[in-house]
């Protein structure tokens, strides 16, 4: 299931709290100036109004971050649900 740029913010909503409720596990990638980050398998540790918890392993040191779903709208982070 990809959660790409032409969902409304509802749909990620939705398909992001199946994600968190069957196996939490994603992958995401990041494409802003100051962070780049690509498929890092990360795990969905909160799902809140506006944004999203995840906590991964990113070039060898494990961090916590949060990702909004306009981000996600905007095209400026992509999450493809690990099989």
């Amino acid at each position: 299931m990809n959660i790409d740029n032409k969902s409304s913010i509802e749909d990620i909503k939705e398909k992001l709290d199946c994600i968190y409720k069957t196996t939490d596990i994603i992958h995401v990638s990041v494409n802003q100036k100051r962070k780049k980050i690509n498929a890092v398998e990360a795990k969905i540790t909160g799902l809140y109004t506006n944004f999203i918890t995840v906590t991964g392993n990113v070039n060898g040191y494990i961090e916590d971050f949060t990702i909004t779903y306009i981000d996600i709208m905007l095209g400026n982070t992509n999450i493809i649900e690990l099989n």
